[in-house]
């Protein structure tokens, strides 16, 4: 994830047996928000098949979406990466959360 500033974090999937497991996107931007950031640009979000060098279309899930909702604004960009030759399709926040409520934090 890219901050307005340059600055960039990382991130990955923390699943475990239970039902907290954690996506790879609020991985990131809990590392982000930890440090205080909150000028937030856009994420880019990569995931593929088992066993394969093919991506998979992988979007953020609804949960990330109203997460990551929370503290950008209608500008930023989410770019998912798929395909056999690393295409890169781009959406806006509200693109994969339309009619979504925020609350001011």
């Amino acid at each position: 994830m890219l901050l307005n500033h340059g600055k960039y974090y990382s991130g990955c999937n923390i699943e475990n047996d239970g039902i907290q497991s954690i996506c790879a996107e609020r991985t990131a931007f809990v590392k982000a928000l930890s440090e205080g950031e909150r000028e937030f640009s856009y994420i880019v979000v990569v995931g593929g098949l088992k066993n394969t060098t093919i991506l998979d279309n992988c979007l953020p899930c609804g949960y990330c979406r109203q997460f990551m909702n929370q503290y950008v604004d209608n500008s930023f960009k989410i770019y998912a990466c798929f395909g056999k030759n690393d295409e890169i399709e781009e959406y806006s926040i509200n693109d994969l959360l339309p009619h979504s409520f925020k609350l001011q934090i």
